[in-house]
């Protein structure tokens, strides 16, 4: 046969083709959708990461791997995937075990790799998803009204702190209404593709806005009202230089003061005249007026900004600061109780499956009323 990494993919080996056969095989139903998306996810990790195509390149190291995969994505705070899906008995893993099962009796496989327990005992165990935290509404509009009257009483106050308190609110107010991820909006050192939200990918006439998605995808979000009003109000008192301009940039003064620096430097400016402009005016104000960009506020800047805004509101969900990515949960908790399909489009799941298993506890306390209604008909 063929090696996968030279081309030319083998109908027994190759798995996809191996996928496709095992899902002909399930009933139509959602067994069968939960299979199609967990083995999706499995066979884009096993090209994406190791570069395994086919069924004969793939071993029990590949199987380890993923496990670590699944684990690493269970405990980042950003990512939908919970330790419950994930764990031994979630179905990332019982669903890929059960295909690679398959394929022994299939004969397309001689031994399953990800039978040995050292591939197992690499999957994140599971407690409950007391961990994963969802923003409740009254935390939520707490900690919205207190950022609203401190954007308030910041008008009359001096630049640097009006342009702060007027950037907070906006940052509370997309987090808590547009089911963005912090890692869409927020700088990420470790991704080059991730530098942070920029004026450019606004829209607020139209009320949208364009993300660089999980799926590593431009992706476009609706704009409510309320965050096009808190946009609109933040971008008249920061006065970006250009649209390149990150929509939320680091406050840090000595970050800015180096951006500052590094954008005359490159203009041709000397040492002395760059000092000099500094004595005489803000590092903001010298980006603005010379069309420099400063650097866009990062994933842990946020998350040290939300836990100063809530220690300063009195606001918390259970001791904890209310966290960047529980904003996006907690709205996807309020539209799944109202909308399933809803929730899907606006937290963008590919599969409305990663939607139900995302608020599965809700959806059974809701099937669970809807049984009591019935009966008591």
């Amino acid at each position: 046969m063929t090696d996968a990494k030279t081309g030319g993919l083998d109908a027994e080996t190759a798995i996809e083709a191996a996928i496709d056969a095992r899902l002909a095989s399930l009933d139509s139903g959602n067994y069968r959708a939960n299979n199609e998306l967990v083995l999706s996810v499995f066979a884009e990790y096993l090209t994406d990461h190791r570069s395994v195509t086919t069924l004969e390149d793939l071993d029990v190291l590949d199987c380890r791997r993923y496990a670590q995969w699944l684990r690493e994505r269970a405990r980042d705070d950003e990512d939908d995937l919970s330790a419950a899906s994930a764990h031994a008995n979630g179905p990332y893993f019982t669903i890929v075990r059960a295909f690679l099962g398959w394929c022994v009796d299939d004969e397309r496989l001689d031994a399953n790799p990800a039978r040995p327990n050292r591939v197992k005992q690499e999957l994140p165990e599971h407690h409950g998803d007391h961990d994963r935290q969802f923003w409740s509404v009254e935390a939520r509009d707490a900690l919205l009204e207190f950022v609203d009257k401190r954007a308030h009483d910041a008008l009359d106050e001096s630049d640097d702190t009006r342009e702060r308190a007027f950037r907070d609110r906006a940052i509370v107010t997309t987090l808590a209404l547009t089911g963005a991820r912090g890692a869409e909006l927020f700088n990420d050192p470790r991704d080059e593709y991730r530098n942070g939200l920029r004026w450019s990918d606004v829209d607020l006439g139209q009320g949208v806005a364009e993300l660089f998605g999980k799926t590593r995808e431009r992706q476009l979000i609706p704009l409510t009202d309320q965050v096009v009003e808190s946009l609109e109000r933040y971008r008249s008192v920061l006065e970006p230089g250009t649209v390149d301009w990150p929509v939320f940039p680091t406050r840090h003064h000595p970050s800015l003061a180096q951006s500052a620096k590094d954008g005359l430097r490159e203009q041709g400016w000397d040492d002395d005249a760059i000092e000099s402009a500094l004595n005489e005016a803000t590092a903001m104000e010298l980006l603005r007026e010379h069309e420099n960009t400063p650097p866009p506020l990062s994933k842990n800047g946020a998350r040290s900004l939300m836990k100063r805004l809530c220690g300063s509101a009195d606001v918390d969900i259970d001791g904890e600061y209310l966290k960047p990515h529980g904003g996006r949960r907690g709205l996807g908790s309020d539209l799944y109780a109202q909308d399933a399909e809803l929730a899907q489009e606006t937290l963008r799941h590919e599969s409305i499956e990663t939607t139900h298993e995302s608020y599965r506890e809700q959806n059974a306390i809701e099937r669970r009323e809807r049984l009591e209604q019935a009966l008591n008909e």
